[in-house]
C-alpha cells in the first residue's frame, strides 16, 4: 500500500516540478515607472531582468557592491557594457531613474574598452544617503538604470536595465557594510 502511495505522489510531483521549472525559465514583461512620470517595459527572465541590448551593445552587469574603506562602509554601482562589434564608444552616461528625480551615476566622455568591454564603477554612497534608502525598505525593490550611449558618428541610443533586489539580498548587502 505504501508503494502505491509513493507512486501516486511521484506521479503528481514530477509534473508539478516540471511546471515549476518551466515557470522559472519563462519570461514576462513588466511596466515600471521611472523619473519624469514615464514608464519603461522590462522583460523578466526567471527571477531576473533580461540584459538590455540592441544590435550594437549589451548591458552585461549592473550590480551593487559593498565597499569598506578606512573603516567606513559604503555601497557603489558597478556597470559593464559589451559591444557586439568592434564599435567605439564616444560617451557613456548612466542614470538611476528609479526615483522621481534621475541620479547621475556615470558620465564617461572618453570611454575605453578593456578586453573588449567597457566597465565603470559609480561613486561611493554612504548608507545614510537618501540614494540608499531603498536598501532599508521591506519587500522587493526594482532599480532602473538609463544608459545613454554615444558613438563617434554622432548616433545616440538609450537602453534601460532593471535590477531586482529581494529582502534577503538587501539584508545581505547591509550585513556586508556593518
Amino acid at each position: 500500500m505504501c508503494s502505491t502511495c509513493l507512486k501516486a505522489v511521484s506521479a503528481l510531483a514530477l509534473p508539478m516540478f516540471l511546471l515549476a521549472a518551466g515557470c522559472a525559465s519563462s519570461s514576462s514583461r513588466l511596466s515600471v515607472p521611472i523619473a519624469g512620470g514615464q514608464a519603461v517595459e522590462l522583460e523578466r527572465q526567471g527571477s531576473r531582468f533580461k540584459q538590455a541590448e540592441n544590435d550594437l551593445v549589451s548591458i552585461t552587469d549592473a550590480s551593487l557592491q559593498a565597499v569598506s574603506l578606512d573603516g567606513n562602509h559604503y555601497v557603489r554601482w558597478s556597470f559593464v557594457i559589451s559591444p557586439k562589434h568592434a564599435a567605439m564608444l564616444n560617451a557613456v552616461r548612466i542614470e538611476d531613474v528609479s526615483d522621481p528625480t534621475p541620479l547621475l551615476l556615470v558620465n564617461d566622455v572618453a570611454p575605453e574598452l578593456e578586453e573588449g568591454k567597457w566597465a565603470e564603477k559609480a561613486g561611493l554612497m554612504d548608507l545614510s544617503s537618501g540614494n540608499t534608502r531603498w536598501l532599508f525598505k521591506p519587500g522587493e525593490t526594482v532599480r532602473i538604470f538609463r544608459f545613454t550611449i554615444s558613438e563617434p558618428e554622432g548616433q545616440n541610443y538609450v537602453l534601460y536595465q532593471g535590477v531586482q533586489y529581494s529582502p534577503a539580498s538587501k539584508e545581505a548587502i547591509r550585513a556586508l557594510v556593518r
